[in-house]
């Protein structure tokens, strides 16, 4: 897993646009402006499915782990 530089605190995920777009149909109403409706950012969304999904399935792994194997 890539290190976290200090001081930042977001991060950028690949997802497709088709499972963005699936991903976005579950965002709440935040409030109305004149410009038209503002609905939750994709973080907002995103953290409300992990703990949705760390709540409702057994965890595997007590630390995270590397997406793709290194050299050792």
């Amino acid at each position: 897993m890539a290190r976290r530089k200090a001081d930042n605190t977001h991060t950028t995920i690949s997802i497709r646009w088709t499972s963005k777009e699936r991903f976005r149909k579950y965002s709440q109403l935040v409030k109305k402006t004149r410009n038209g409706d503002m609905y939750e950012s994709d973080a907002v969304l995103f953290d409300k499915i992990l703990e949705y999904y760390e709540n409702n399935h057994e965890q595997e792994h007590q630390t995270p782990k590397d997406t793709y194997p290194t050299k050792s």
